[in-house]
């Protein structure tokens, strides 16, 4: 092939990068900016009427937090495969930052991509009961229906009775996370339940996760104003609803997660997505009846705690957190102008992102010291 082939083909795809931007994906995000632009004041009009804003008149809550996120990536070299989670918990007093590190290897597969996010969730559900056993506020970088979700499909996963070594062809490293597994789920004592399986649906004290996603759709799919948009494909998320309209200080009432699911996305689970033990653990039905009481105690609410902030997605326990004082917690913790989430939770998201550095190293010490692994992989011969 003449070289003078390799500019016109580069040149020919980006031609039909530009047209679709021009044709396509401008006119698009145009009309919906004027259209959400143009009923900003009667959306805010229809939000007071029906009673959905309220004011934050309590006392900022200056007391020491605890943040806790967590990171994963995965990343195939040659023959070898390795994927890494790292939870961490950072605090906004003297305390020094913890991690819970894990790192697991095996020969490249197709299934080997699902070792990433479950051990993410395992090392997650560590830090989260570490922090936990304390007596400050903790604050969860997420949301704990998305946790509830992800363990689900680690649990889905997993062979029901794990004390036998069998082949799963839908998931050949099964047994390289089976302490991991173990670990968050399978007994009375396990992270998840030692969380959220406290008698009366009480869970842990002091525990609230932000959401910066945001991607419900609850209060949008309600709005008159928005009606003319017939499209639900493109029916403006909660987040970007509220951004626009609530002011400092501002919140919108509590709603539960089975409002949020059933009227945002039609969702028929009630709350809490109960993820499968297997036919050996029928002895935990108890504690599963204890998270699923605490996740019917769960409340979200939106709040705009300044006028520089983005509007949070706070969820809560209301049978153990009285809302003045997650208010006033977050509130106190977001008073940086240049920090647009709370500190506890930059400082974990900053430790947490050291993951992605850290995989290179595994990629060079085989590519350094093992390069047999890597010649059936090569697709060229250049140095």
């Amino acid at each position: 092939m003449p070289d003078n082939l390799t500019i016109p083909v580069t040149s020919r795809f980006f031609q039909e990068v530009d047209n679709d931007l021009h044709s396509n994906f401008h006119p698009l995000m145009k009309q919906l900016e004027d259209e959400i632009t143009a009923k900003k004041e009667d959306i805010r009009l229809e939000a007071e009427s029906k009673n959905w804003i309220a004011k934050f008149t309590g006392n900022l809550i200056e007391a020491p937090v605890l943040g806790v996120d967590a990171s994963t990536v995965s990343r195939d070299y040659g023959e070898i495969s390795t994927a890494i989670a790292v939870g961490v918990v950072s605090s906004t007093c003297d305390t020094e930052p913890k991690y819970f590190y894990r790192a697991i290897s095996g020969t490249s597969s197709e299934t080997f991509n699902k070792v990433a996010p479950y051990i993410r969730v395992a090392q997650e559900l560590t830090a989260l009961k570490y922090a936990c056993d304390s007596s400050n506020w903790v604050m969860y970088d997420g949301s704990f229906s998305s946790l509830n979700m992800d363990l689900c499909k680690f649990a889905a996963s997993m062979p029901k009775d794990i004390t036998q070594s069998i082949t799963d062809p839908d998931f050949l490293e099964w047994e390289l996370v089976k302490e991991s597994y173990q670990r968050c789920l399978l007994n009375p004592n396990s992270d998840w339940f030692t969380i959220f399986g406290q008698p009366g649906g009480k869970g842990a004290p002091k525990l609230i996760a932000l959401s910066k996603k945001g991607i419900g759709k609850m209060f949008s799919k309600s709005l008159k104003a928005l009606s003319n948009i017939l499209n639900t494909a493109f029916l403006p998320s909660d987040k970007l609803i509220l951004g626009m309209i609530l002011q400092e200080g501002e919140y919108t009432n509590p709603i539960s997660y089975e409002q949020a699911f059933q009227q945002s996305h039609g969702s028929k689970v009630p709350g809490y997505g109960k993820p499968s033990t297997g036919k050996d653990n029928k002895n935990l039905e108890t504690q599963h009846q204890a998270v699923e009481l605490t996740f019917k105690n769960m409340r979200i609410v939106n709040f705009r705690p300044w006028g520089w902030s983005p509007v949070m997605a706070i969820h809560y326990n209301k049978s153990v957190c009285k809302l003045d004082e997650v208010l006033g917690v977050v509130a106190a913790q977001t008073l940086t102008r240049g920090v647009l989430e709370p500190m506890p939770l930059y400082l974990a998201d900053l430790l947490s992102k050291q993951a992605s550095s850290v995989i290179r190293l595994y990629g060079e010490v085989n590519a350094g010291r093992y390069p047999n692994l890597f010649k059936a992989y090569r697709t060229s011969i250049r140095k």
